[in-house]
This record gives structure tokens, C-alpha cells and sequence, in this order.
């Protein structure tokens, strides 16, 4: 019962970091590539984004990559999606591991709209051309087992956005690490995500013509070009707990077909205030999966409770993984996400 006090302790540690901080500025639209935030893999959006914790499949490589340490399989997996305000969002990762220590992933996260019509003052019912908005990331991560209780991880990645004909590209870095703590196994985990370098969008939309000086009668106008600024990555500091409360490797209540998963995270942005995620997930017989979850602290009315399913098949030598995600953004309407894990 000595290991109990410290349970409690890093449970309140975190709801205080979850709850308690507010920025006396709004810090909102401070950071591009919001497209980093979107939670890859149903699994991790039915937990209500709790999952820094609880990650050990390909999708590791989008929040954790130390949970990718935790893959003694080869594993293929994608998730698609249609997102808020019609953009469609996709992952998909592949995970190779080496020996019984580390494991290699590459990973690819996509995002794009659908043609929008250009508007001017001029013309207000558009102008018979369109444009669009594209996101991608591509990394490579790698992960590997310290101890028989500490995994870390590390993923190097290029980031890139572009808005018709306009890009911007950087590099950035996640590191992170899940310890097994051997308290009623609990499992504590950090990530830190999107260190990296800035962006600058660049394209020939920036050409134009102006006059330098205006005053003077006959001044040629002369070739010049617009200057963009420099953003930030959305750099994310997390820190999360999971606890199995009833499972076969429960330290609470044993049991060999059911198990009881509780998760918590607090997370911490360049461009936000301090939030937390809340989630919990059930199994039966490691074929049935039901899951939920909450955003605490998120802005109002535009996130709230998730929920959502997974099912595994054996096919032949190997296991498929199907899950589904349901997603509530309020006045922005709900999301739903399907997520396929091949293990062979």
C-alpha cells in the first residue's frame, strides 16, 4: 500500500497541469501546420486524444514515437478521414522491427480541401478559377527498449504546407519516452513534438508591380516582390498516464478476459493554453474493443466527448485491426475516423 501515495500524487500532478493553466494572452493562431494536432488513428481520437501513454502500434510515429518500441511485429496502418470545415486528413505507417530491442517506422500524414472559388470585391460570385490547401509530413523514426521497462524515441520529419501556389517547408524533430513504473502498472510517458525549424511561405503569387513613389509624376512602377514572415511550428510538450484498473496484467483486479484501461494527458502548446485529454477503453478477450473520452479545457462548444469501437480479425497468419472514432466538435459538427492496422 506504500506505492499507492505516489499514484495519487502523479494522477494530481497531472489534472493540475490539465485544468490549471490559463494565459493571461490568447496565443491562438501564434504557430502554422495546425494539421500536426489532428489525432491520427481512430484508436487515439476515440480516447479522446489521451493516448501518449497507451501507444504502441504505427501511429506511434504521430504522437509518441517511443510507443513504437512496443511493435515486435511487422505492421502496416492507415486512417482516413473527413475533417472539419471539408478537409480530408490522412495517415499511414508502416513499422519494421530490427531485433528484439528497436523498432524502424516511416510515416506520411496528408491533408488537403476540396476546390474553393476565388472571390474578389470585384467579382463576389467568384471568378471562375479555384485553389486549395495541402498539408504532408514525411518522417522516419526510431525507438528502442533502455531497459526492460524504459522505451524511447526519436522521429525526424519534413513539413510541409501550401496554399495555391504558395509552399512553405520545414524539419522538425519529436522525441519521446514511456517507463513502465512498476506501481499497479502504471505506465508514464513524455513527448515533446515539433521542434523545429520555422516556416516561410514562398511562391510566385509574391511577385507584383508597385510604384515607390507615388508623388512623382512619370515614376515607372517597378518589378517587386511581397515579404512573408516567419511562423513557428505548433511545438507540443505532453505528458501522460495509463493504468490498466482490471486486465490479466492488472496489479488492481486480475482477470483474463476482461480489461480496463484508464488514461489521462496533459499537454502543453506554443499557441495554446495548458489543456488535458481523459480517456478509457474496455477489451474483451483482445478481440473487442470499447472506447470514450473527453477534451478537458479545449475551446468552448468545439470539443467535447468522443467515442468509438475496434474489432480484430486473423487473417490467415496474420491480425487486422479495424477501428472506428466518433468525434464531437460541437458548432463545428462531428468527425468520424476508420482506422485499418495490418500485423504480420
Amino acid at each position: 500500500m506504500k506505492k499507492l501515495p505516489a499514484f495519487l500524487l502523479t494522477v494530481l500532478i497531472i489534472c493540475l497541469l490539465a485544468t490549471g493553466g490559463h494565459a493571461e494572452f490568447s496565443k491562438v493562431g501564434t504557430s502554422v501546420a495546425q494539421f500536426l494536432k489532428i489525432p491520427a488513428g481512430a484508436r487515439a481520437a476515440a480516447l479522446g486524444g489521451a493516448y501518449v501513454a497507451a501507444t504502441e502500434d504505427v501511429y506511434s510515429m504521430a504522437w509518441n514515437p517511443a510507443g513504437l518500441g512496443r511493435v515486435s511485429q511487422y505492421s502496416l496502418g492507415g486512417t482516413l478521414k473527413k475533417y472539419i470545415a471539408d478537409l480530408n486528413y490522412g495517415f499511414m505507417g508502416v513499422a519494421i522491427p530490427i531485433d528484439g530491442q528497436s523498432t524502424l517506422g516511416f510515416g506520411a500524414t496528408f491533408i488537403n480541401s476540396d476546390p474553393i472559388e476565388i472571390t474578389t470585391i470585384e467579382q463576389p460570385n467568384g471568378t471562375g478559377t479555384t485553389y486549395d490547401y495541402s498539408g504532408m509530413v514525411l518522417g522516419l523514426t526510431y525507438a528502442r527498449w533502455l531497459t526492460d521497462r524504459l522505451t524511447v524515441g526519436a522521429t525526424v520529419k519534413m513539413v510541409r504546407e501550401s496554399i495555391f501556389r504558395e509552399t512553405a517547408q520545414a524539419f522538425a524533430f519529436d522525441l519521446g519516452s514511456q517507463f513502465d513504473t512498476g506501481i499497479y502498472g502504471i505506465r508514464l510517458a513524455m513527448c515533446v513534438s515539433n521542434f523545429g525549424s520555422k516556416m516561410r511561405m514562398d511562391g510566385p503569387d509574391l511577385n507584383t508591380i508597385s510604384d515607390i513613389n507615388g508623388t512623382l509624376q512619370g515614376n515607372r512602377e517597378t518589378e517587386s516582390r511581397m515579404k512573408t514572415l516567419d511562423w513557428p511550428l505548433p511545438m507540443m510538450f505532453r505528458m501522460g498516464i495509463m493504468v490498466d484498473v482490471l486486465g490479466p496484467a492488472s496489479e488492481i483486479i486480475q482477470n483474463s478476459q476482461h480489461r480496463m484501461t484508464l488514461l489521462l494527458d496533459a499537454n502543453d502548446a506554443v499557441d495554446n493554453v495548458l489543456r488535458g485529454n481523459a480517456g478509457i477503453e474496455y477489451n474483451w478477450n483482445k478481440l473487442l474493443s470499447l472506447r470514450g473520452g473527453y477534451y478537458i479545457n479545449y475551446d468552448n462548444d468545439t470539443a467535447g466527448i468522443t467515442a468509438g469501437a475496434g474489432l480484430n480479425f486473423t487473417v490467415g497468419s496474420s491480425l487486422l485491426g479495424l477501428d472506428y472514432a466518433y468525434q464531437d466538435f460541437g458548432i463545428l459538427d462531428s468527425v468520424h475516423q476508420y482506422s485499418l492496422t495490418l500485423y504480420f
